[in-house]
This record gives C-alpha cells, structure tokens and sequence, in this order.
C-alpha cells in the first residue's frame, strides 16, 4: 500500500481547493497555498462553472468532499473579472512533485520499520507488540494523508478511519509503558476513544457513499480524537513523575513524555486546534509533521535499548536548546520586520519562525550526533574502540569476582585510574569504606571525600566530573534498594583525565559494580543469618533431644518403679491378706464357735474385709503393671481391658481389629506404651466425654501399629491442646504424646464440639516371635 500509494501521489496533482454550492454557484471557500489551484491564480471568492468541461456538482469528489481535487481542467471567473477563464491543472515534474511529497511517505514508512525492528528484537516484550502496532497505524495513516487530498480510491476514506484509529493504539501503548498500567482510568479513556471511532466510521461510510455531508465537522472530530488521545497519553506518562528518583520506570516515562511532547504538540497546537476552532492555520502539516519524526525513534531507543541516559540531563539539554529557540525566533522575527520582509510583527509570525528554528536545532543536533559518530569510527576509532573494549572486558570480569577489593583493584586497573575509593550506606546505619590506589594510603582524603558524599546526597543523585581542588575526579551516586553509594574514581593528580563523553558509560559500569557490591553485601548478611539459625537450630535439637532423653528415660524408670511396686505388693501386702484369708477360713473350718453367733458373725466379717483387701490389692498391681500384657500379649490384654472397664462403668467399648492376632509380640515398651494409650483414652472419655459409647481400632501394617479411640461426646476446643503442657492440665495425654515420641511415634488428636472426639496414635514396631 505504501509502494502503490507513495507512486500514485507523484503522477497526481494537488488542487487545493474546497468548494460550496450557495444558491446553484460553486465558490472556492479555501485556496491551499501550496496546491496548484493556488498556484494558477484561483482565490477565495471566486466562481467554478467547470470541472473537466463539467458541472462541479456531477464530480463525485466534490459531491462527497466537497473538494475539486481530481480536475485537469477548471472554468473559473474571478472576483476581479467579468469573463470566464479556462485553466489548465499543470502536472508537475517527477522530480519536483517526488520533492513535495517523498518526506511523508518516507516518515510513514520509517514509523512502520522501527515498529517492526524494535518487535524483532523484542519479540517477547509486549511493549514492542504494543508499539508495533501502534507504529503500523500511525505510518499507514502518514503515508495516507497526501494521498487523501487526491481523488484516490478510498484513499480520503481509509485517512479517516485510521487517524481515529491511532489514539486507541496510543493508549493501549502507554497502558504498558513503562509497565502494566491498565488502571480504570486507562480502561475508560480506551471505551471512549473507541466510542469516537465507531462514530467517525459510521459517518465516514455515510459520507462516502452520499448519504449524509458532514465533512469539514468530520474532519474536526478525528482531529479533536488525535487530539484528545495524544492529551489522554501525555496525562498518563506524567502521572509517573510522581516516582522515586531511583525507579527506572520514572526515567523511561520522562524520556518518552519528552519525545512525545516534542514529536505531537507542534502538530495539535499549531495545526490541528486551529482548525478545530476555526482559527487562522499557524502551521502547515507538512511542517508540523516534521516534528513527528521523533516520536518513532524516541520509542524505538526507549524499548530496545535496557540502559537509559538520564532524563534529567536530557529535560536540561532540551530546556536550554529550546530557550535559545525561543529567543533567537525573536530576534529573527524582528528583523524580518524590520528589514520590510514581513508586513506585520504578530504572533503567527514568531511561531511560525520559532517552529522553523527549533526543527533547525533538532536537525542540527541529529547531524552532529551522526558526524561525531563517523568520526569516532573511522578517523579516531582507536580511542573509543579502545575504551569501549576496557569497558566490556570490566563488565565482564566484575561479574567473576567475589570480594570486594578485588573488585576495585579490577576497576582501577581496567580504567588505567590510579585509585578508587567507595562508601556503602544502609538504612540501618551500616557504614563500609573501600579504597585501592593513592586513596588507600592517604585517610585526610577519605575523609574530604567522606563529607562531599554527605553534602551531596542531599542535593542530587547525578554523576558529575569533581573541581580539580577534590580528591578525586569523579563522582557517580548510586542508590540500590536500602544502600546509598558513593564511587569516586581517578585522582587529581593523574596526568589521564575523564571527558565528558565517557560519563555515561562510566556511570553505568560503576552502576554494575554497586549492583555486584549490594548483592555480595546482601548474601554476607544473608549467609551470617543462616549461620546464626542453623546454629540456634542445631543448638535447640540438641536440647529437645536431651530433654526427650530425660523425659525417656522418666518415664522408663516410673515404669520400672510401677513394676518394682507392683511386686512388692504383690509378694509382700497380698501374699499376706491371702494368708489371713485361709486362717479365717481354718478357724470357721476346724473351731467353732459352740453356738455364739458374734463369734461366728465377726470371723465372717474379718474374711469379707480380707477378700476386698485382697480384690483391692489385685487391682493395684493390675494397674501398675498388668500381668496379661506380659504373660498373654498386648491383644489379649486389651480385650480383658475392655473388659475390666466395662463391668465397672455404664459404657460399651467396641473393639475392632485388622492385620494382628492374639499370637503376635512386640517389644515390652512398645506393648507397654501401646497399652497406655488406650488406658488413658478410654479413661479420658469415661471422664469427659459423657458418651456411653466408645470405639476402638487396632491395625497393624507395615508402618508399624496404629491405634485408635473414638467416642461420640461432647468433644472439645483442639487449639487448647498447646497450652496443657503449661497449665498442667490433661497431663496424662501430654505425658503419653511424650512416651510416643520417645519411641518414634505420633499422636493425633482431632476433636468437634458435640461430635465427639478421636485420638489416633502410630508407633513403629518390631515383631518377636511368640
């Protein structure tokens, strides 16, 4: 489109003229002075009774656009003359017209080509797809408005609807510039630029095909669309100003709020305003337009490169070239009134001028940039080759270094400086000095620099070139996440000096060097806390394990001490009762009491106490130690547990079995702790629970032996469970989850209010053959 185009337009000549049917008459309204209308003598005011030996009103462009474009042949009668007149519309030169036309297309292609290029070499940035589009569509919608003004197929038609276009994509654009920034703001702005698009196709399809003529509001819509879409984007780009100094997103949106201002506000406030509001045109298009071409290569360096100049120094670079702008336009404006080149002194004028003179400095500026450039490379390569190359070659071995000084002494050696000098600042006032060179021998200095750094952080952050009368010749700031640095490089007494182009590259390498500095700071901090915890780690394991040892060993002794009374009570009190028991019974037996029945009375009585005596001593050393786990095993004794339990409460105890048999043995403690446990639960839930009934499971399977014990009460609050070791309460469950542990066991307690209560513990066994 752009080759077919771009070729119509120089084999077709602009006419220039706007036209208004008024009481059957076609009168020119507006001459273009750069058509050839214009050009052949056709003003404002006068009369068009022909276009190519035809009625103005049967050409389609002027029925449509109300344009005479597309004519060769115009029948005029001017305002100053009575007669007719037959112009020929002149073709001009290839040359000439290609001279006209060409800067355009060229601009319009050069949008498209770094949109492409910059989504090559990003192509999975979604702000270069952002871009690319954005720049498609603006490029198209340059390379179609000269062709516009010709009677070109759809050509007038496509201008419209892909100007109104463009602000939709600039948004889009600036919504992830410098990042993700689709806020509500944005959303809405978006809804309405398309709202006004969906209007202007609508109306430029009724326009085109005659239904409606409503071209010169037309135009003013896309116009005012442009205009409100380039204000929307600017607001957005100026809404991250408010950002600290050290966030590169603030330094992308000033450079391309910048570009931006400088590439679209000639073009709205010159050009496009005024012909919204009907005003005088300031500036033409054509050179309005000019101003664009920033726009894209501003973009394009923002995306592609990672490493961005400064805005500040830019923003002061720009302030000062534009106030020598303003005040030579002045000085330029007058002198042409003056010198009688201008009739008039006015502010069309001074714009106009001042629009020339800073599109004079922006050229100027671009063709020195590109002459130093040539020299650089081919007259005076070594320097620059010489100095770029020390630089990639620090970059690369500062990322190989793990100490700081080493770092510095590579500094210094790669700058061919002779000393370095730097302070670290934390928030947490942290202090670190590092010097290598003349610096690290001479501590007068350190301190000058010392207190350069503490004056100036309060001013700026911007690297700057010292006085000779420092130390040190230069000093670039860096701040890093919670570390302020000062790097001062170089001395005053060095016969090689920094110049002033080598800056920025030195301030990003040393940028480089604070990054690698903060981080290995970072990981010595990092490492020294790890150290600590994994020494308090090991430290409390130490002490848990020796806690569990005692609490292990507690447990085994009041076991053995449980067992030691057991027999004795066994061997000494019962054996005893049991004695005077068959006594009693021998005195009954072999002497009567010749019929006194208190005798008789009382021996009973004697037995009957003697049998409690000896019932209540059998279930001590039941409880102290059960004789069934030992002599029968832990099956058997749990089933006569149950047993016992449920002759003595109003409860009944469910017992449930899986993959253990009365045959099989296990370790004495484990068989001792497995049987505790359900004791204990089964006590618990007699006490607490108010439940009469009570579910027991035993399963034994390859991890070991899981038992379970589960009533339907009134359950409880389990975030209570922590704190029962503090208070003493429950202390036989905490006791037991301390047994399990000691074994390598686990205890699980779950519990729901009126659901009832289950507590399941798991301990690893080893089987003994029975």
């Amino acid at each position: 489109m752009w080759f077919v185009y771009t070729v119509a337009v120089i084999y077709h000549p602009y006419v220039g003229l706007e036209l208004e049917n008024v009481n059957g008459q076609w009168i020119v309204t507006y001459s273009d002075p750069q058509g050839v209308g214009y050009k052949s003598g056709v003003r404002v005011g006068d009369l068009i009774f022909k276009i190519n030996q035809d009625d103005p009103g049967k050409n389609r462009f002027v029925q449509i656009w109300s344009e005479a474009e597309g004519a060769s042949t115009l029948e005029v009668r001017r305002l100053d003359q009575p007669n007719d007149q037959m112009i020929n519309i002149p073709v001009l030169p290839i040359l000439q017209n290609s001279l006209n036309e060409i800067p355009l297309a060229i601009l319009g292609f050069v949008f498209w080509l770094l949109g492409f290029i910059t989504w090559f070499r990003r192509p999975f940035l979604v702000q270069a797809r952002a871009l690319f589009w954005l720049n498609w569509c603006i490029g198209l919608a340059v390379v179609l408005a000269p062709v516009s003004s010709r009677d070109l197929l759809l050509a007038r038609e496509l201008e419209l609807i892909i100007f109104s276009a463009v602000p939709i994509f600039l948004i889009n654009f600036v919504s992830v510039l410098p990042n993700e920034n689709k806020k509500r703001v944005n959303r809405w702005g978006c809804l309405m630029l398309i709202l006004m698009f969906v209007i202007i196709l609508i109306v430029t399809v009724l326009q085109s095909v005659g239904i409606v003529h409503f071209f010169s509001p037309l135009r003013k819509l896309v116009l005012a669309t442009m205009s409100i879409g380039i204000f929307f984007a600017l607001w957005n780009l100026g809404t991250l100003l408010i950002l600290p100094k050290d966030k590169p997103e603030k330094n992308t949106a000033n450079i391309l709020l910048l570009g931006m201002v400088i590439g679209f506000l000639p073009f709205v406030l010159l050009t496009a305003i005024p012909i919204i509001f009907g005003f005088q045109l300031i500036m033409d298009a054509h050179v309005s337009s000019l101003f664009v071409s920033v726009i894209p290569v501003i973009w394009y360096y923002a995306i592609v490169n990672k490493y961005l100049p400064d805005s500040r120094r830019l923003l002061r670079t720009i302030i000062s070239y534009f106030t020598a702008g303003v005040i030579i336009s002045f000085v330029v404006s007058y002198l042409y009134f003056v010198l009688k080149l201008s009739s008039t002194f006015n502010l069309v004028l001074y714009l106009t001028t001042l629009s020339f003179t800073m599109l004079f400095i922006v050229c100027f500026c671009l063709i020195r940039v590109v002459v130093n450039k040539l020299l650089d490379k081919y007259l005076f390569p070594e320097r620059k080759q010489t100095f770029k190359k020390r630089m990639l070659e620090l970059n690369e071995s500062l990322s190989m270094l793990n100490e700081e000084d080493q770092m510095l002494e590579e500094l210094t050696k790669n700058l061919g400086i002779e000393g370095a000098f730097i302070i670290v600042e934390d928030a947490k006032g942290g202090y670190l000095k590092k010097a290598v060179g003349r610096f690290s021998g001479n501590p007068s200095e350190q301190v000058e620099l010392e207190g350069f750094l503490r004056t100036d952080q309060k001013i700026n952050l911007d690297a700057k070139i010292l006085p000779k009368d420092f130390p040190a010749e230069l000093y670039i700031p860096v701040i890093s996440h919670d570390y302020m640095l000062g790097i001062f490089l170089g001395h005053r007494y060095s016969c090689v000096k920094f110049e002033l182009d080598e800056l920025p590259l030195i301030t990003l390498i040393s940028s480089q060097l604070a990054y690698h500095l903060v981080t290995m700071l970072v990981i010595k901090e990092l490492s020294k806390e790890i150290k600590d915890l994994a020494q308090r780690s090991l430290d409390s394991r130490r002490r848990h394990q020796g806690l569990q040892g005692i609490t292990t060993s507690l447990f085994r002794n009041f076991e053995k001490e449980k067992k030691s009374i057991a027999y004795d009570i066994h061997d000494g009190p019962l054996q005893l009762g049991l004695d005077l028991d068959r006594w009693l019974k021998y005195l009954v037996e072999e002497y009567p009491a010749n019929g006194n029945d208190k005798t008789v009375e009382a021996i009973s009585h004697m037995r009957e106490v003697v049998e409690n005596l000896n019932f209540e001593l059998r279930l001590i050393c039941n409880d102290l130690r059960p004789p069934s786990l030992t002599d029968l095993g832990l099956l058997s004794a749990i089933e006569l547990l149950c047993e016992e339990i449920m002759k003595k409460e109003l409860l009944l105890i469910s017992l449930e079995t899986k993959g253990i048999s009365h045959g099989e043995r296990f370790k004495e403690e484990v068989e001792l702790v497995a049987y505790r446990f359900l004791q204990e639960g089964i006590t618990n839930a007699v006490k607490h629970s108010d439940s009469d009934k009570v579910k027991i499971r035993v399963e034994l399977n390859e991890a070991g032996i899981e038992l379970t014990v589960k009533d339907l009460g009134k359950g409880f609050d389990t975030s209570k469970i922590d704190d029962w070791s503090l208070t003493g309460a429950h202390f036989g469950i905490v006791g037991m989850k301390e047994r399990l542990k000691g074994l390598g066991g686990q205890l699980q307690i779950s519990s729901t209010i009126h659901q009832g209560t289950m507590l399941k513990a798991t301990i690893p066994i080893t089987l003994i053959d029975g």
